[in-house]
């Protein structure tokens, strides 16, 4: 069993007691430390451990904690297993074997074989041709245990804030725009090129423009999947969620790869990338996968993606996102709303909008307004990690995609 944390200061405690847990069960526990989900997923394949925890509560507030479940493969558990996984806590049988015990990785090891990783799947000397700065915020999370490394490794001159793993976050851990302050600061300060904001366990990353300025999670995406798109060495398809932006599938379609939508969560998207031998995938939030480096989202290998676009392009930031169709995403949260009225909510859309394009995948209801596979769209859906409904709207302008947002959570309130 490999076991990690994220640095959380009440990460140590929990991962005590798993590690107590595991070994009375008879297990070999190899215990990695603070490390980066990502990180702890490519050991659990490179060691043919049986499975992994990793003590995280992600992007959520430094009071949260949890555990995500790795199975043998590197890839997170899917419903049916999780189910399983509850069924036999609620059946409150512990086993104990003896032959348990501890063994330990030394830090810079595994952070060293992480970034070789990394780097074996991107064009490392085209990215250190470029000499790009940058600035980073991990916001005092396992990001920064590799950072710098990793950037000094890619020949980029780099600016990092909050960069003592100690999980002390300065702000909100999530990267999304209003989060992003102190980075854009930095980046302004140090002239750089672009920021890269990463969650507490390094499994997502966000961009700031050479202003300062937020450039939304899904160009990560999206900036991705133009570099492998552009790659002959990755032949295949492109996997998202249904709450992605178009941006992806734009991306995906310029460079002449189908684009495969899928509920929401990681593990949808990679089982459906094995399953397709699919080329990259990945979430509109910042994550990137190519499933043969790790089997789930690397912000590490999106930060790598991100600098090889921008050096075999020539281009900045900005214009590399101009060249992409502009949209704006509305994103709700709901609470308190019931199943049934959840169902109630979703037959509501269906029926406001008659005209609309209901996608077949199933994850709540997503509805392309225009009667085709494009913006304007709305997405309603009960939340995998919290006790809400999601509404996401996107259009052409913000003002529209509030708009729809507003109308689908009325419809939603009163169903």
């Amino acid at each position: 069993m490999v076991l990690a944390r994220d640095t959380r200061p009440s990460g140590e405690q929990l991962a005590g007691a798993a590690a107590d847990g595991l070994v009375s069960a008879g297990c070999v526990v190899v215990d990695l430390g603070m490390c980066s989900t990502p990180a702890a997923k490519m050991m659990v394949v490179a060691l043919e451990a049986q499975a992994g925890i990793i003590l995280t509560a992600s992007h959520n507030p430094a009071p949260w904690n949890g555990l995500k479940l790795v199975r043998e493969d590197g890839v997170f558990l899917n419903q049916a297993q999780g189910v399983k996984v509850e069924s036999a806590y609620h059946a409150d049988t512990p086993t104990r074997r003896p032959g348990g015990r501890m063994e330990s990785m030394a830090t810079e090891d595994l952070q060293d074989r992480y970034i070789d990783h990394i780097l074996a799947a991107v064009d490392v000397d085209r990215i250190r041709g470029a000499s790009v700065a940058v600035a980073a915020d991990p916001c005092n999370g396992t990001g920064a245990l590799f950072l710098h490394k990793l950037f000094d490794r890619l020949g980029a001159s780099a600016t990092i804030v909050n960069g003592t793993p100690d999980g002390r976050f300065t702000h909100e851990p999530e990267p999304i725009p209003e989060n992003l302050v102190q980075l854009g600061a930095a980046v302004r300060n140090a002239d750089a090129a672009i920021g890269f904001a990463v969650d507490p366990d390094a499994d997502r990353v966000a961009l700031v423009g050479a202003d300062g300025l937020p450039i939304g999670e899904d160009y990560t995406l999206a900036l991705a999947v133009e570099t492998i798109a552009a790659s002959e060495q990755r032949p295949g398809a492109v996997v998202t969620t249904l709450s992605t932006s178009q941006v992806v599938s734009d991306a995906a379609e310029r460079g002449g790869r189908t684009v495969i939508l899928t509920p929401v969560g990681e593990v949808h998207v990679v089982e459906e990338m094995m399953s397709k031998s699919a080329a990259v995938g990945g979430e509109g939030n910042g994550g990137v996968i190519l499933t043969d480096v790790v089997p789930g989202r690397d912000a590490a290998l999106g930060i790598a993606l991100v600098l090889e676009r921008l050096a075999e392009s020539g281009k900045t930031l900005s214009e590399l996102v101009g060249q992409l169709p502009q949209y704006a995403i509305d994103k709700r949260k709901v609470s308190g709303c019931t199943a049934t009225q959840l169902q109630r909510g979703v037959v509501a859309l269906q029926q406001h909008y008659p005209q609309a394009y209901v996608h077949p995948v199933e994850d709540g209801v997503k509805l392309y307004l225009n009667g085709r596979l494009e913006c304007p769209w709305v997405h309603l859906r009960a939340s995998n990690t919290e006790p809400i409904v999601r509404i996401i709207a996107e259009s052409a302008t913000a003002e529209e995609a509030a708009r729809l947002g507003a109308e689908a959570e009325a419809l939603l309130e009163s169903a």
